[in-house]
């Protein structure tokens, strides 16, 4: 019989005195076990959970499945359908049911206040104004919908099904809140959906996260005010008047107080200086001190954190730290560990045997299904392709954690009817992604069917340039090469000068024109204003002959490409010029490398509707004046094997040799007892002869042919024109894999986006400070599916 001692009393019940730590391994008495102790099975849950998580997404992901999809099986498989079914001794022993476990609750709790503040943080609440109508509207609909179905089903619930009184109401509110969780949209899903997917910064995706915040924002009026409503209707006029006022103060003190404090820190921190941990910590602590006080003024707990959130202005420094510093942690083991707590308390044995009595389960299946009707009739009204249409109506109605932190934070999930609410965000969220990719390719927004090179620009048109730069370096080096691109009154230059910014503290990937007066905010103007200047020098230095429009990319460097190939399709661009991920000081030795930078060029070579050119920076300027030097002359050399590259590469160089300041040698690498006769070749031996006729008249431009038995003899004549060259022009691939390149196989090329002749000019052996340019031809489009 148990002791006095061995009995206490927690909120009025009664539970056995749990050792909390253990005493070690060997002092484990017979008859004991140490899961008794309630650290060391703490522990041993997270490890199965993760365990079994880590293991499920491992395989799912090459199938495309989310990380949601993971964690909701590993919790079945922890809970009663599986490890309580199968192996029920070792389920008592570590998911201890007569215990409740207020440990994983209390934590799934703090990582949905988390990720509710996080998301806030990362809504850039002041592009609402600068989205277009179709946005606006589409939100507006979506928004009546998903009003006029909850209305309908609060006031058609069945109220009468010959139950209890306590029941009925238990099933009524939890069949409610159920339907209208699966009928909203929630803008952190819709991000989620986005961001798994990479379509984040698509046409359809910027349309998708534009109409998703305006239905955010107006859900959010309409909740202060219903709540306020429902407060006064259904307690006395004292007690609501009262709770008015308290929830009013709550709001005016994180508008007024908390944003003061917030703008405060923001603004005593030096221009580009990190913030102090210091601000963070404090703006942490607000965000529980709001969720704790907000509960006892009689809001939800998250609206406090949410508000607050949304008050931090997003790409600012206190974002940037927030999100660097603490959203690892909510993202990476509270987000997971809360959808893997509710996935657990899943039954499927019950589910299936009561599965004709889950009302709010049915209810909610079927408000789904007419909401996702209703949506695609909306999207459809805008004259959008049928899939695009499909794919947006998937994406505006995408779930995952911000329903199960809602069915946690109101549902006690001890019975099949509160937990059937998991199971079916587990069949919604694991299939909508796979839909969304098979219904929506984002390249298919800038395929293009007419010709994009400059071999095939008249020498007299306007050569229209998209420059990428994402450090100040990569814009002066692509400064000079433009320089040398003879801009002149018959040979005018459009340049579109890109600065490229990693979002780091933000959902919202924005393209700004800066033609249009749009500015950048905060942190990233500190970083972008160098790039900028330098680009809008170069408009100074030519101002007759040279159209310079710049932009600034913020987004993720997995999906930076999509603007890239965007802007350049949109601006109808002939060449798209980006930096090689590898940097070398002024003595030609390597400083840095960037494996994000490497992908980015990887994608804008797959996706591209134009020709791509890989700058590789090995000459650094001294600085802005000496590259607009008038006396300086500019050496470039420009190797020819054969292939659509290398014409490529040959024809950019004739045009920056029509300028008297650039001397310019072709040099034709011609392989020995090469008498093969194909098509191909017939087209490289066309294309010489014109390049000749033109070379007639300009004594700056040498011909050279240079006889080589293989790839061998190739790298000595690079080796031997690096020394006194300003410039290397190479083809990125060569059709039919020449003599000239023999025993240069992809094997041996570390870089294969640069091609052979591009990898042996990064390579290490090459000291000398010489710029190359790996030039790759627009590559014809097949159809879509190949293109991505």
């Amino acid at each position: 019989m148990d002791t006095p001692e061995d009995i206490v009393n927690v909120s009025g019940k009664c539970y056995e005195n749990v050792k909390v730590f253990s005493e070690g391994l060997w002092s484990v008495k017979p008859g004991e076990s140490i899961l008794q102790h309630s650290l060391v099975r703490f522990h041993f849950e997270l490890l199965a959970m993760f365990f079994l998580a880590g293991s499920f997404h491992f395989f799912l992901k090459r199938f495309h499945f989310s990380r949601f999809t993971s964690d909701v099986l590993a919790g079945i498989a922890v809970g009663p359908t599986v490890m309580g079914y199968y192996f029920g001794r070792t389920s008592d022993d570590l998911f201890h049911t007569s215990i409740p476990n207020q440990v994983l609750s209390s934590l799934s709790k703090i990582g949905y206040i988390l990720f509710v503040f996080f998301a806030g943080v990362q809504m850039d609440t002041t592009l609402i104004w600068k989205t277009g109508r179709k946005a606006f509207s589409l939100g507006s609909f979506v928004f009546a919908t998903s009003f006029i179905m909850a209305s309908c089903v609060a006031i058609y619930f069945p109220k009468d099904n010959g139950l209890t009184i306590g029941i009925k109401g238990g099933m009524i509110f939890t069949g409610n809140m159920y339907f209208e969780s699966m009928i909203q949209t929630e803008f952190v899903g819709v991000c989620y959906i986005l961001m798994q997917l990479q379509i984040i910064n698509s046409q359809l995706g910027r349309l998708a996260l534009a109409s998703s915040m305006h239905y955010k924002l107006m859900s959010l009026v309409y909740n202060i005010t219903n709540g306020f409503g429902r407060g006064l209707r259904t307690t006395s006029i004292r007690v609501g008047v009262q709770m008015v006022i308290l929830s009013l103060a709550y709001i005016l003190f994180i508008v007024i107080v908390l944003r003061q404090m917030i703008f405060t820190f923001i603004r005593i921190t030096p221009q580009g200086q990190p913030l102090k941990e210091i601000y963070a910590t404090i703006t942490m602590a607000c965000v529980f001190l709001l969720a704790s006080s907000g509960d006892c003024v009689g809001l939800n707990y998250v609206f406090g954190p949410l508000i607050l959130g949304l008050i931090v202005p997003a790409r600012s420094p206190l974002a940037e730290i927030l999100v660097q510093k603490f959203n690892t942690a909510a993202s990476g083991f509270l987000l997971p560990l809360m959808t893997m707590f509710c996935a657990s308390k899943i039954d499927l044995h019950q589910f299936i045997s009561e599965f004709h009595t889950l009302v709010a389960f049915k209810i909610s299946l079927i408000g789904f299904a007419i909401k996702l009707a209703v949506t695609f009739l909306g999207v459809y009204f805008y004259k959008l392709p049928l899939r695009h249409a499909a794919a947006l109506t998937v994406i505006l109605n995408a779930k995952g954690h911000y329903e199960v932190g809602t069915f946690i934070s109101f549902n006690p999930l001890k019975e099949i009817q509160s937990t059937s609410g998991i199971l079916l965000l587990f069949l919604l969220q694991a299939f909508q992604p796979l839909l969304v990719k098979t219904l929506y390719h984002p390249a298919e927004h800038y395929v293009s069917y007419k010709q994009k090179t400059i071999e095939h620009v008249s020498n007299d048109a306007e050569l229209q340039i998209l420059v990428c730069a994402h450090r100040e370096e990569d814009a002066v080096a692509a400064v000079t090469l433009l320089e040398y691109s003879n801009p002149t009154k018959q040979n005018p230059l459009s340049i579109y000068g890109l600065c490229l910014e990693e979002l780091v503290s933000s959902f919202i990937p924005v393209l700004i024109n800066h033609q249009l007066g749009q500015k950048i905010s905060y942190s990233e103007g500190s970083r972008s204003q160098p790039i900028i200047d330098i680009f809008k020098y170069f408009k100074t230095q030519h101002n007759k002959f040279v159209q310079m429009h710049v932009f600034t990319a913020i987004s993720p460097f997995k999906q930076m490409h999509e603007d890239i190939c965007w802007l350049s399709f949109d601006k109808d661009c002939s060449l798209v010029i980006i930096p090689f991920h590898k940097k070398w000081n002024s003595k030609g030795k390597m400083v840095s490398s960037n494996t994000d930078l490497r992908n980015l060029n990887i994608n804008v070579l797959k996706n591209a509707p134009c020709s791509v050119g890989t700058l590789i920076d090995r000459k650094r300027a001294q600085g802005l004046s000496s590259i607009f030097s008038t006396s300086a002359t500019y050496r470039v050399a420009a190797l020819f094997v054969g292939g659509s590259d290398d014409r490529e590469a040959i024809s950019y160089a004739l045009r920056m040799a029509r300028s008297p300041r650039v001397h310019l040698t072709i040099m034709h690498l011609v392989a020995h007892n090469d008498d093969v006769h194909n098509w191909e070749n017939m087209v490289n031996d066309d294309f010489l002869r014109k390049v000749k006729a033109e070379m007639s008249g300009h004594t700056n431009i040498d011909y050279i042919e240079e006889t080589v038995r293989d790839g061998s003899d190739t790298s000595e004549v690079l080796q031997s024109i690096v020394e006194d060259r300003d410039l290397i022009m190479v083809g990125r691939q060569h059709e039919n894999e020449p003599q000239a390149l023999a025993g240069l196989s992809a094997e041996w090329i570390d870089f294969p986006e640069l091609g052979p002749m591009g990898d042996l000019l990064a390579s290490e052996y090459i000291s000398n400070p010489v710029s190359v340019l790996v030039v790759q031809q627009q590559k014809k489009k097949v159809n879509v599916t190949a293109s991505n």
